[in-house]
């Protein structure tokens, strides 16, 4: 009986912590809700304050980037005290900086685009004042 009860206990727990599990990193999820709240907040039309928030996201993805360059870097110089586990963790930290890079080449041309507009509109006012 007592076995039963250790049982069902255990099941239920586990139960319970796979139910909470979460399949997405949460600073993922919370970053890019944050970025897209921050971005819809911005009036399509302010080619200059969207600008400014693609650089300043791009900056922000430079840290983090760095920050996982240095991980793996320590990661493959220790890597015979880490055995598969640790290959398992460069594999990600690879793939995590691969993420990185591209988002801030996207984030940089997106910059680009709306700096652009913004030339092309002073180059209009100025063909209108003439």
């Amino acid at each position: 009986m007592m076995k039963k009860v250790n049982y069902l206990v255990i099941v239920l727990m586990l139960g319970f912590l796979v139910g909470c599990a979460q399949m997405n990193p949460i600073g993922n999820v919370q970053g890019n809700e944050f970025y897209s709240a921050k971005l819809r907040a911005i009036d399509p039309n302010n080619h200059d304050a969207l600008a400014k928030h693609y650089e300043d996201t791009a900056d922000e993805m430079k840290v983090k980037l760095q920050e996982q360059k240095k991980l793996l870097e320590e990661y493959e110089e220790r890597s015979n005290s880490y055995g598969r586990k640790g290959q398992d963790l460069q594999s990600r930290i690879t793939a995590k900086i691969r993420q990185y890079e591209n988002t801030i080449k996207e984030n940089l041309k997106e910059a680009a685009i709306h700096r652009k507009m913004i030339q092309e509109e002073e180059k209009r006012e100025l063909g209108f004042n003439k």
